[in-house]
């Protein structure tokens, strides 16, 4: 598969159409906190761990911003919910 990884959305195109995306808009840009609020993956792509590979994609890229991570997408929490290891890049409210 072939991403593009833009500003704030990483997704995966066939013939012009969205097939799978995430989008990760800024939620406190002066502190680099986005919000992860949208997940899609076409019905004919599901169950093959591309969601999770789109959440992987984007947590690297506020990464190397050296960002956090509001969730608020109900697939991301969950995302995060199993992967307690990636817990250090969420944002909690001072």
């Amino acid at each position: 598969m072939e991403w593009k990884i833009e500003k704030h959305q990483i997704r995966y195109e066939e013939d012009g159409k969205v097939l799978a995306e995430i989008t990760f808009p800024y939620y406190k840009a002066e502190e680099k906190v986005y919000e992860f609020d949208h997940t899609f993956v076409d019905p004919s792509l599901r169950g093959q761990g591309i969601a999770g590979a789109l959440v992987e994609k984007a947590i690297a890229e506020v990464r190397a911003e050296d960002g956090k991570i509001l969730p608020t997408c109900p697939y991301v929490k969950e995302w995060f919910a199993r992967h307690k290891e990636e817990e250090g890049i969420l944002y909690r409210e001072h």
